[in-house]
């Protein structure tokens, strides 16, 4: 008994040490009817105290993902990958709409909305997964009346 507890509490402490980021409000939208890409958001907080480097690496049933930066050039906007995102010890990294994103291309089935997918993200080389509910899509348009 004791050596379960022992192995339990060991579990537990390399779990905490694991965890140099947290993600607030994670997010994927649902993709666009008959598409099968779509992009996930969340706010990543370095929660360490030294500088952390994060790669995407898998998040089920999509093919392939990519960590894109969005930006505008003469009023044109444009996406380019970033092989990793970089959080200064303490700081905050925005993933949203209209800016930096996972992007997530080629789902072999259909995800819906009230799902819950994992992400696995490299965090400082360790694997570190999260959940992240998909949600509806929001239209701005379509913000200001609601159908019942």
């Amino acid at each position: 008994m004791k050596a379960i507890l022992i192995s339990i509490m060991a579990m537990i402490s390399i779990a905490a040490q694991a965890a140099d980021i947290e993600i607030k409000n994670p997010r994927i939208f649902a993709p666009i009817e008959g598409t099968n890409t779509t992009a996930g958001y969340g706010t990543i907080k370095n929660t360490s105290k030294k500088e952390v480097i994060i790669k995407a690496v898998e998040v089920q049933p999509f093919k392939a993902i990519e960590l894109h930066q969005t930006s505008e050039k003469d009023g044109r906007m444009s996406m380019q990958k970033m092989e990793e995102i970089k959080i200064p010890a303490g700081k905050e990294f925005d993933l949203a709409p209209g800016g930096n994103h996972i992007m997530l291309f080629d789902a072999t089935k259909a995800v819906k909305e009230k799902e819950t997918l994992t992400v696995k993200l490299t965090v400082n080389g360790k694997e570190q997964t999260f959940q992240f509910p998909v949600v509806a899509r929001i239209q701005k348009q379509e913000e200001h009346h609601h159908h019942h």
